[in-house]
């Protein structure tokens, strides 16, 4: 039997003014909104960039041509799907095709570090589900060995439930790891928790 490769997959919003952001956005204006954006965006690229594993971003609506996700083990696609959970059963039932095993990642964490992927690849070695909580009650990273399509469905996604809804439907509890708990930037309030981010609006 062919081993798989591992993949990491990231999901983002184009960078449209008016379309990101929204909370925060409330506060600051879109367009600090999407610098900020911009920023994560950036953070991430910086980070997957690093990873010896190939690297698939799945962006909201088109693909972007020229931002910092050009290198040469990054391939690009557009999400498919009416919820979030429907784009991540497709990206993530294309993947496992020929990779395995697969995490999942956003592009709003300021925290995020090469350590917590690297991490994630180690533990799915004796766990099938690895899932980064973010405070607000859902998750900023999700690895798994296999697809079980279950687990992304009849989610109230942005919404303190999530990842909750999310361990009920893991059926065997014992081969969950969770990470250390992260802060996903929605809010004026998430911001002002990362001065070296706020310093550069």
């Amino acid at each position: 039997m062919i081993k798989k490769k591992p993949l990491v997959l990231v999901f983002c919003k184009n960078q449209i003014l008016g379309k990101v952001k929204s909370r925060l956005a409330l506060k600051i204006g879109q367009q600090k909104a999407l610098l900020v954006y911009s920023e994560l965006v950036n953070k991430t690229a910086s980070i997957v960039k690093r990873l010896p594993s190939e690297v698939h971003v799945y962006y909201s609506d088109y693909i972007e041509e020229n931002d910092n996700f050009n290198f040469s083990k990054i391939k690009k696609f557009i999400q498919k799907g009416n919820n979030l959970g429907d784009r991540m059963i497709n990206a993530l039932n294309k993947s496992f095709k020929n990779f395995s095993p697969v995490i999942v990642i956003g592009s709003d964490l300021w925290e995020l570090e090469i350590s917590d992927i690297e991490d994630t690849f180690k533990i799915l070695r004796n766990k099938n589900v690895v899932i980064g909580p973010s405070t607000d009650g859902g998750y900023y990273l999700i690895g798994m060995n296999y697809l079980d399509t279950k687990i992304f469905k009849n989610k109230k996604w942005g919404q303190e439930s999530v990842l909750n809804d999310t361990l009920r439907d893991i059926d065997d509890r014992t081969n969950i790891h969770l990470l250390d708990e992260k802060t996903d930037i929605d809010t004026y309030d998430d911001l002002c928790l990362f001065p070296d981010l706020k310093i550069k609006l």
